[in-house]
């Protein structure tokens, strides 16, 4: 946990003596998919993954600064076995392993992202980025209709990872997240696409 931190404050400081041309184009919006797994109170075990959504904004003050404001929305992911009977004919079922520990089969969780992202050009096109900042979380944990644990409050948001920017404003990204929400936290690998303008 705090080796991400540390390191996406390093990408971040780096990336403020680079000297990256990008155009003038000074708004970005994109969108991550990612995927992983969560803990609650250091609880960690198998089945305790999660999938997110992250829809973001990012003003470019300069080339390699830009200040990041973003909606994320995550759950559990559902462990499901499929297998093939009867050639062609395929059944699944639902692993309904429990969350932490707790007999719990939900989570749902949002948060609103506030965060400082430097970039550190690689190549032309290619560049290293890292983002820390704050995000304010409201989550649930469930069992059924029955509300087992409810939270809200500021936690904070560190992410590193590559980017790929063409001439045209398309942009892709690999990255790894980190989302601290109290006493839950979630660690994924994101995959996103983006738009300069």
């Amino acid at each position: 946990m705090k080796f991400n931190a540390l390191l996406s404050v390093a990408l971040l400081a780096t990336s403020l003596s680079s000297f990256a041309e990008q155009s003038n184009e000074t708004h970005r919006i994109g969108l991550d998919i990612s995927g992983g797994s969560a803990s609650y109170k250091s609880s960690n075990q198998d089945g305790d993954g999660v999938g997110q959504a992250y829809l973001y904004y990012n003003y470019h003050f300069t080339p390699i600064f830009a200040l990041e404001v973003g909606y994320n929305s995550g759950e559990d992911l559902d462990d499901w076995k499929c297998k093939d009977e009867n050639d062609r004919k395929f059944i699944c079922t639902q692993n309904n392993k429990t969350l932490f520990g707790l007999g719990a089969n939900n989570l749902d969780f949002d948060n609103f992202v506030v965060a400082a992202k430097g970039y550190y050009q690689v190549s032309d096109n290619s560049y290293f980025y890292g983002k820390l900042g704050a995000n304010y979380y409201d989550y649930e944990i469930t069992q059924g209709n029955t509300k087992l644990v409810s939270d809200d409050g500021i936690g904070f948001v560190a992410e590193a990872g590559w980017q790929y920017d063409w001439d045209n404003g398309m942009a892709v990204n690999l990255g790894y997240k980190y989302l601290d929400m109290g006493d839950l936290d979630t660690s994924n690998l994101a995959l996103g696409i983006s738009y300069r303008f």
